[in-house]
């Protein structure tokens, strides 16, 4: 099983970006007593027969590389501790990728750093993102297309930004209770 959750996010979207995505939208949502991860982006998306091996983890894409661990260790996370995985895709229209995964299971990963993940992939890729951190009372969304036009030429690797997306990341995970970040 893997460390944590915030290398299955790192994995999705390195995925995404491979792929030629414009957009990954990530959300977290958590309902009652599990997790969902949905990772979406508009890239290329697979064909019925990568899709059929996506979850294979001696199947990849990836040039050089032998082996693809990343969605085989999310599927087998998710089935091990009773949840769901689910992977759709079509070529030309992108895939998604959802994960159940029991919120008070003992041995669920722990989230990780999602701020100390996410703020720089948002900060440093060639793709738009749109996050939804959700719980049943409350939820936080950033749009980078609606931040990049109130920022006008400021770019997101300036220290102001990132040190604002980092603040309001955290302080969204903290209203949240997902106090296992950081």
């Amino acid at each position: 099983m893997v460390e944590d959750l915030a290398f299955h996010l790192t994995d999705l979207v390195e995925n995404a970006i491979r792929a030629g995505a414009q957009l990954v939208e990530i959300e977290l949502r958590r309902e009652g007593r599990d997790l969902w991860v949905r990772v979406r982006d508009d890239g290329a998306g697979m064909d019925g027969e990568a899709l059929r091996r996506a979850g294979d983890p001696f199947f990849t894409t990836k040039p050089g590389r032998r082996i693809g661990l990343g969605l085989a260790l999310l599927r087998q996370t998710a089935e091990e501790l009773g949840g769901e995985f689910s992977i759709r895709s079509a070529p030309g229209q992108g895939t998604e990728v959802r994960a159940r995964i029991p919120w008070d299971h003992p041995d669920r990963p722990p989230l990780g750093d999602l701020c100390g993940t996410l703020v720089p992939l948002i900060a440093t890729s060639p793709v738009e993102f749109h996050l939804v951190f959700q719980d049943d009372q409350q939820a936080w969304t950033l749009d980078t297309r609606e931040l990049k036009r109130a920022l006008g030429h400021v770019p997101f690797t300036h220290p102001e930004v990132l040190s604002f997306l980092e603040r309001e990341m955290r302080k969204a995970l903290a209203d949240l209770g997902w106090k296992e970040a950081g």
